[in-house]
This record gives C-alpha cells, sequence and structure tokens, in this order.
C-alpha cells in the first residue's frame, strides 16, 4: 500500500523559492492538557523533541504552544526550512493539520491517504494510499476533503471515505488486527443496525472529514456531511485495538430506539429528521469524563420539520464509558441559514467572579461566541433568547420567534466574531438588493450576514493561559452579495466576554490558530489569488509578520521542535473558499546559526 506518489520535498535555506514579508514590529491551570502529558506540552528545554500528537494538539483542543523560541523579536526573521507535497489535488482546499511525534510529520491529503515526512527536512519516509480502499469514495455531491490523523502508541490513525485506518507509524503498514487488514467500516457497522439493507456507508450519504480523537485506548471519530439527507450524524466510541464499535450516538434522534429521543423527539414536527453531521474533532475532560462535540445543521426542506430541531447547531456533552446524554446547548433554532457549529470545542479553566470555572467555548457560523461551564452545560454569561425576524415568503416555514445572543458580564451584547449586519456593500448591491438583519427568513434580493460560510467555520480557536485570551479566526462575506471576502480575527477574554483586540483582513479566515507562550499567534487567511500566514502579537494584536504562501491557507497550524528547533508548520492550497485544491506543507524556522 505504501507507494509513493508525486512528491516534492526540499531543504530551503532561504526564502529563494517563495517570496516572503514582514512587517516592523492570569495563568490558569488546564487540567485537561495536562492530561495529554509529555505528548504534547513539554517544557522549553527540557527535551530536544517536542510533539504535536493530535489534531489541536491535546485533549482539551487548547492549540497553546509551550515553546518559546520564536518571538515578537526575531519572528520577522522566520523563513520556510523545507516544503513537502504529496501530489494529489483532488477536492476542495488543502485542509490538514500536521501531526508530529519523534522527529516525524504525518499528514493527509484530501482522501484521507498518509504521508510520512522527516519533521527537520520534509523528506517522505512513506506513504499510505486509500484510494482503492475506499470504493473510490465517490457518490454523488461528495467532495472530498480531509483534517488530518491522530498518534498514539506507535500507530496513526486515519478516517477516510467512510472507514478508519490503523497504520504503523515507523512503516506505514496496515495494523492486521484492527478491523479487517487495518480498515473498519464503523460506521457501516452501526447504520446497518437500522438499515439492515444498506451495503455501503457512503450510498447513505456517511463519510469522515475530520482527524480523529483517541484517549485510554478509545478512538473517537465523528460523521460528517450535513448536506446529505443522513438520518443524524453520528459519535462513535471504537476499540483503538479492534476497531470494534463501543457505543454510538445519534446527534438527530430518530425514534425511541436512539438515546436522547425524549428531548429531541418533539422538536421535529413533520416528518424531516436529517443532518446534524460534525465537520471537527470532539475534545475530552477525563477528570469529568465527558467529551464534548459541536454538531451541524439540519438538512432537507425545512417547511417539513417545525420546531427547533434538536440536537443540531448544538453543543452536546456525552459520557466516555456509555456515551449518555449529559447535557445540551442549541446555538441556532431551526436553522435555514447554515448556521451550523463547525469547529472543535475548547476546554479550559478560569476565574470569574472569584469562583474557579471548567470553561467551554466554541463559535458558530452564526457569528457569536459561546461560553459554557463545561460540567452543566450552562452559560458562563448571559445568553438571552432574543426576538428575531419571523416574516417569510415560504409557504409553510414556521420560523422560531428567539434566538439565542451572547452577553457580556457587563450586559453587553457580545461583539460578534464577525459582523452580523452586512458592512462596506457597494452602492450597486444596495440599489438592487435590501440589506436583512440577521436571523431574517431567507427571501429573493436580500443581503444578510453572516453568510452561509460564517461567521467562525470549521477553523479551531486557540487559548492562552499566559495572556488568558481566546482566539477566533472568521469570514465576513455576506449572503447574497459579490464583493470580496474579509478575515475577521479576535482576541476574547472569556472572564467578561469582551473583545480585546479584533483584526480585519483581505480573504476567508477559516483556518485555526496556534498561540505560544512568547506571546504569539500564528493563523492563516484564505483567498482567491493568495493566501497569507500570518504571526500576531498575542496581547496586542499587532501584525508582525506574514508570509504569502502563493494559495488559500486553509489548514491549521501546529508547533513542534526537533533536534532542538522550534518549526511552525502548516498546509497551503485552495481558493474562492477553499473549492480549489492544494496540497503543499511548509514548514517555517528561524535561519540557522
Amino acid at each position: 500500500m505504501a507507494s509513493a506518489r508525486s512528491v516534492i520535498a526540499l531543504s530551503l535555506v532561504a526564502s529563494a523559492a517563495l517570496t516572503a514579508s514582514a512587517l516592523a514590529p492570569r495563568v490558569v491551570a488546564q487540567r485537561a492538557q495536562r492530561a495529554q502529558g509529555a505528548q504534547g506540552a513539554a517544557r522549553p528545554g527540557a527535551a530536544a523533541t517536542v510533539n504535536w500528537p493530535l489534531h489541536n494538539l491535546d485533549l482539551a483542543g487548547s492549540r497553546y504552544s509551550t515553546l518559546d523560541q520564536i518571538t515578537p523579536s526575531n519572528v520577522t526573521t522566520l523563513t520556510p526550512r523545507w516544503l513537502f507535497q504529496y501530489g494529489i489535488i483532488d477536492g476542495v482546499s488543502n485542509q490538514t493539520t500536521p501531526v508530529i511525534v519523534d522527529g516525524v510529520m504525518y499528514v493527509t491529503d484530501p482522501r484521507g491517504g498518509v504521508y510520512a515526512v522527516n519533521a527537520a527536512d520534509g523528506h517522505l519516509l512513506w506513504s499510505f494510499d486509500v484510494t482503492n480502499l475506499i470504493g473510490g469514495g465517490r457518490r454523488e455531491g461528495y467532495v472530498f476533503r480531509n483534517r488530518g490523523v491522530c498518534y498514539a502508541d506507535g500507530v496513526v490513525y486515519t478516517s477516510a471515505g467512510s472507514f478508519l485506518f490503523a497504520l504503523d507509524a515507523k512503516t506505514g503498514k496496515p495494523i492486521p488486527t484492527f478491523g479487517k487488514d487495518g480498515q473498519a467500516s464503523v460506521i457501516l457497522d452501526v447504520v446497518q443496525q437500522r438499515f439492515p439493507e444498506v451495503k455501503t456507508a457512503i450510498s447513505l450519504g456517511y463519510w469522515f472529514t475530520t482527524a480523529p480523537q483517541i484517549h485510554n485506548g478509545v478512538l473517537y471519530v465523528v460523521s460528517t456531511r450535513s448536506e446529505s439527507h443522513i438520518p443524524g450524524g453520528h459519535v462513535l466510541a471504537v476499540d483503538a485495538k479492534t476497531g470494534k464499535v463501543l457505543w454510538h450516538f445519534n446527534t438527530i434522534p430518530q425514534d425511541e430506539k436512539d438515546q436522547g429521543w425524549d428531548i429531541a423527539g418533539p422538536t421535529w414536527v413533520g416528518g424531516e429528521r436529517n443532518g446534524g453531521g460534525i465537520w471537527e474533532t470532539p475534545s475530552i475532560d477525563p477528570e469529568l469524563g465527558l467529551i464534548y462535540v459541536a454538531v451541524g445543521n439540519p438538512f432537507g426542506d425545512s417547511t417539513k420539520r417545525a420546531g427547533i430541531n434538536l440536537f443540531t447547531d448544538s453543543l452536546i456533552a456525552l459520557t466516555l464509558d456509555t456515551g449518555r446524554l449529559k447535557w445540551y446547548f442549541q446555538q441556532t433554532h431551526h436553522d435555514v441559514w447554515d448556521y451550523d457549529s463547525g469547529n472543535q470545542p475548547i476546554l479550559f479553566d478560569m476565574t470569574v467572579r472569584g469562583q474557579r470555572v471548567k470553561a467551554l467555548a466554541e463559535a458558530s457560523k452564526n457569528g457569536f461566541l459561546y461560553i459554557l461551564n463545561r460540567e452543566t452545560g450552562q452559560p458562563v454569561h448571559p445568553i438571552k433568547e432574543v426576538p428575531v425576524p419571523t416574516e417569510t415568503s415560504r409557504p409553510g416555514e414556521q420560523p422560531w420567534p428567539t434566538q439565542p445572543i451572547p452577553f457580556t458580564a457587563a450586559g453587553k451584547m457580545m461583539v460578534p466574531v464577525s459582523p452580523v449586519f452586512p458592512v462596506d456593500i457597494p452602492a450597486d448591491e444596495m440599489a438592487k438588493s435590501k440589506l436583512v438583519p440577521m436571523y431574517t427568513p431567507p427571501g429573493p434580493n436580500q443581503i444578510a450576514a453572516p453568510g452561509t460560510g460564517g461567521g467562525a467555520n470549521y477553523g479551531p480557536l486557540s487559548y492562552s493561559p499566559r495572556t488568558g485570551y481566546l482566539y477566533v479566526n472568521a469570514i465576513d462575506d455576506p449572503a447574497g452579495s459579490d464583493r470580496p471576502p474579509k478575515g475577521y480575527f479576535s482576541a476574547y477574554d472569556p472572564t467578561t466576554g469582551e473583545l480585546i483586540w479584533q483584526k480585519i483582513y483581505d480573504g476567508f479566515g477559516q483556518a485555526g490558530s496556534v498561540a505560544t507562550s512568547s506571546d504569539l499567534v500564528f493563523v492563516g487567511s484564505g483567498s482567491n489569488t493568495a493566501g497569507y500566514f500570518m504571526a500576531f502579537h498575542a496581547k496586542t494584536g499587532e501584525l508582525l509578520w506574514k508570509f504569502n504562501t502563493g494559495s488559500g491557507v486553509f489548514s491549521s497550524p501546529a508547533m513542534y521542535m526537533v533536534n532542538g528547533e522550534q518549526f511552525v508548520t502548516v498546509g497551503s492550497g485552495g481558493g474562492e473558499r477553499g473549492r480549489r485544491g492544494g496540497d503543499l506543507i511548509l514548514s517555517f524556522a528561524l535561519p540557522k546559526r
């Protein structure tokens, strides 16, 4: 299976091949991050190698690196040390987040194939091609995309098509005891319990986008594709040794056989119970024994699904042992705007009004940041049901009359992560269309914000215990307008809900970020013509450095150390909201002394 595809790996002493440009220039303990231990966050100087073993570094999804060689004073000298191209441009943008363990980097192509490269110089070590193992991977409406792998105990796990694969991290060979010859049909095993006639999960609309999560010998993987008539998304707990499903949870309970039916069942009236896919990796709190998932939008004829439609557009907490529903919080009721929750919930601890709070935060495509108590699911600061427009031109549509809007501790509406009313609309468009308030039911000749891309999309948040800030990347691309998109990158104080700083740039803000103990935060921008990888000062928001990667950055970065050197790495490739693919992996470091 390990066949090297069209691959380029180049060592760069300086940025000869690419053009860089530089611009002049409450510590909170995280129990979930500590539980990941030495795998992820090592004390600077303690070792020559520091890993990034999970999609978002640790179980909490913190995306906070303790490495501090790269600083605000020297980041202007950061240059690409090497680049790698895996050679498959098939599907949407390059969305993989590199995983790095013991000096080896693991990345995926859009199909879910895996490539292991030397993290110091980018040379290919092995590759694993899934093309012929996922049935070609195609069905009508299917678009390839994959966000990476996870690593544990010498095994690399990838989710591709509608399968899970387990590979030996040193050789790339499938683990024969996992599933059948290293391939487990986990979604099919679940959906056949309800639909025994189904032969392939992908024919029903199920496949994977997310990188798996792993804890204590159990893989947690989630099924995606809300834009299909799937009868609910699935959270799956899978034995990491055998590939057998231990438990599953359906995000849209179909009948009394599904857990949560008593809560969610009455919230669907009219026959449609579809959607609820999950776009990003779950987070885990081992001490509380809970796993946290952000659920996507409902799908289908909205006139046939009156009600708030639980558990779509929701944050849910399930028990690790059995998948029992602990709590839920819905962010958008009866969604007709594609305002699903796409990014991984981030877990952190903080002090609010003198009380210690185990917190969870997640930013939605509706443009708002939600901060909850992860023990109870209750808002840390007020979230009010605010009346919204309900007049609609669609016969039979029953818009929900209120929506949950976050407020700060001081009682003001929280500043959105991107505009929730159209801004900077060209005069000719305003002459033909009407600017409408957020949550106005869709209709002809309207311009509304956020658009279908967000708000905040799948790009994960990062949290710095050094600054105490949450960092959120988002998009301003109003529906009904042709004006170019803008990216919004923001820092929030979660103890108050207040916006600290917000920076606006050209392009799509779909990529996640990574924060460092040296007060830097890195993030990328997606664009039709170019994609910048940028470094901001984590406290002030000052743009300190940016690098033109040549195409859109829709991938979330990772940070690692090998041979005593700190690297930051990111995937590049994509334009037009990522609809044009690419295959470039870039690793940056300071100049060699």
